[in-house]
């Protein structure tokens, strides 16, 4: 058995984090993962799902947007922080999961180009991240 990590942002805003195994001597098999706020339903290619959960990065709930209502001084400038992060972090599993799609069924040229595309993602989320944890560190919020 192989495991496999599925990824995605739920349509109720949520990160959703499916963990699941799949057998790669047998046909692929799609199962369905709902997400464990609103129940939306996403497939997974994979034999058996064995976890589904919402995917959080930071125990704390100063991170958390959702629960930012908590606070009661929320600074503009973490707020923007907080959804250019949201949008780093969506654009870079939509890359992600674009080269994984293709990987092995287009030219060399191509993949390298899907994967420059990833690494350009992946660094903007990274650095949005250092960002918001160095706002968080120097603002307390």
């Amino acid at each position: 058995m192989v495991a496999i990590v599925a990824s995605w942002r739920c349509k109720c805003g949520i990160r959703v984090k499916v963990l699941a195994e799949a057998d790669p001597s047998q046909p692929p098999a799609t199962q369905i993962a709902p997400c464990p706020n609103c129940g939306d339903p996403q497939t997974v290619e994979a034999d058996k799902i064995v976890s589904v959960t919402e995917e959080i990065f930071d125990a704390s709930p100063a991170v958390d947007s959702k629960h930012a209502s908590q606070f009661s001084v929320c600074c503009n400038e973490k707020e923007s922080l907080m959804v250019a992060y949201d949008n780093a972090f969506d654009t870079y599993v939509r890359e992600v999961s674009e080269l994984a799609e293709v990987a092995g069924l287009v030219a060399h040229a191509e993949f390298e180009f899907l994967y420059n595309r990833v690494q350009t993602a992946r660094q903007l989320f990274v650095d949005i991240r250092e960002r918001l944890s160095e706002h968080r560190a120097k603002h307390g919020c």
